[in-house]
């Protein structure tokens, strides 16, 4: 206000002395006009200027804003993007407030500096077991959670996530089984989400507790149940009267042995299941893929010629160091190796292990056999679901081997694909990330 009045002082001064004194008028006037050029007009371009700039990139249109009528109606179209901008603030808001109402999850929010924005009523509940439940928000994570893993799982968050990114652990708190999901926003926040996972994880292990029971339950007697059948079998065999008679008990006794047996090969499946998925770990050694086929065809070579197939073997010699457990490997690679001979009659199997990169082992193992029709492929690795139920049991299928193959894929963090087509052959490939020792 002060320079308007003189401004308005000086034009008076100009006005006067160009009538009184033209010279020193002009000069004066010359003055004048850079004056109003640097105090107003110079700034009221760069504004608009800005502004238009502004406007454009808020927008996201092109416009110069040349006259005042342009710049008003720029300034109600930014009054209404920040007014809409401003409703969805607060339905943003509202739906966080709804989020962190949750009941069953523990809900809070950091930002880039690593303090508390928001929690929820769970998350104080878990503090409270620290003594730290009190007043969270605008303190550093680690003056409120007293656990070492879960700040190490914010610390990564914070300084890894990037926008969009999401990361994902089950971590151990205070003798509770947490799944811990932490994701980045637009804005730098990291929202940190712990799902109390405790009872299903005691599920899980009841269940595997329950099985591994039965299972070795079962297998005792099943097995002695199947000697005593080998021991009468070959007793009637050597009996020589009532050759008739003793055939009928001999046709009798076969189904029962057969059937004997598929609940050991069931039994055992169960057990190797459940070794894998428990995470039970032998030692981990290096693996040589070539001599471990090798070992695994021996045994099925008198399958394989009693049923006229070839075999085509291809390892590769260049392929990356990978250490693992020799036993899950062996079982992965016999019940794709087991299903390709028994439900092929002509042709052959062919298994082939090669490198992706430098970083991948590519195994494929493919038949000539009768094929899966594709309605059932997306179910074939669940347990005990097969394709023809009374092939499975002449065959003496458990149901259980793709099984078994999927949980050893993904405990090595791989990939396993099918194709297949009915008449033609099935073709299994998976897909190894190279393990180095440790």
């Amino acid at each position: 206000m002060k320079e308007f009045f003189q401004t308005i002082v000086f034009f008076v001064l100009v006005t006067i002395a160009l009538i009184f004194k033209p010279l020193i008028g002009l000069a004066l006037a010359i003055l004048f006009l850079i004056l109003l050029w640097k105090k107003f007009f110079k700034p009221i371009i760069e504004i608009k200027t800005n502004f238009a700039m502004f406007y454009n990139k808020k927008i996201g249109t092109k416009n110069d804003l040349t006259s005042l009528d342009d710049i008003e109606e720029g300034l109600r179209t930014i009054y209404k993007f920040y007014e809409n901008l401003e409703n969805e603030v607060e339905k943003l808001n509202f739906y966080i407030d709804v989020l962190l109402d949750l009941p069953n999850d523990a809900i809070v929010i950091f930002d880039e500096n690593s303090r508390i924005k928001k929690v929820n009523q769970k998350f104080k509940e878990i503090c409270s077991k620290w003594k730290t439940a009190d007043e969270v928000t605008g303190k550093l994570y680690w003056e409120v959670i007293r656990d070492f893993e879960l700040n190490e799982f914010i610390k990564e968050a914070l300084y890894n996530l990037k926008v969009g990114d999401k990361t994902t652990k089950e971590i151990e708190v205070s003798d509770k089984i947490y799944y811990a999901s932490a994701s980045k926003t637009n804005s730098g926040d990291i929202i940190l989400l712990l799902s109390d996972i405790s009872l299903q994880k005691e599920l899980a292990n009841i269940k595997r507790e329950l099985i591994d029971n039965i299972s070795h339950e079962l297998k005792t007697p099943l097995s002695n149940i199947k000697g005593y059948i080998e021991t009468i079998e070959d007793e009637i065999k050597n009996y020589r009267g009532k050759k008739g008679k003793l055939q009928e008990i001999l046709n009798y006794i076969a189904p029962l042995k057969r059937n004997t047996e598929r609940l050991i090969h069931i039994i055992n499946d169960l057990l190797i299941l459940s070794e894998i998925e428990s995470g039970v770990k032998f030692e981990d050694e290096r693996i040589n893929f070539k001599d471990l086929l090798q070992d695994i065809l021996r045994l099925y070579d008198k399958s394989l010629k009693d049923k006229g197939l070839s075999c085509e073997i291809d390892v590769s010699d260049k392929l990356p160091e990978f250490w693992g457990d020799k036993f899950k490997l062996e079982q992965m690679l016999s019940n794709l190796i087991d299903n390709a001979i028994k439900y092929t009659e002509k042709g052959g199997i062919k298994i082939k292990i090669d490198s992706v990169g430098k970083d991948k082992i590519k195994i494929s193992v493919e038949d000539t056999g009768i094929g899966i029709p594709k309605e059932h492929i997306p179910r074939i690795f669940e347990r005990f679901y097969v394709v023809d139920k009374s092939r499975s049991r002449q065959l003496g299928g458990t149901g259980l081997g793709l099984s078994i193959v999927k949980h050893v894929v993904l405990s090595y963090g791989g990939e396993i694909k099918v194709e297949s087509k009915v008449g033609v052959g099935t073709k299994f490939e998976i897909l190894l990330p190279a393990r180095k020792k440790g």
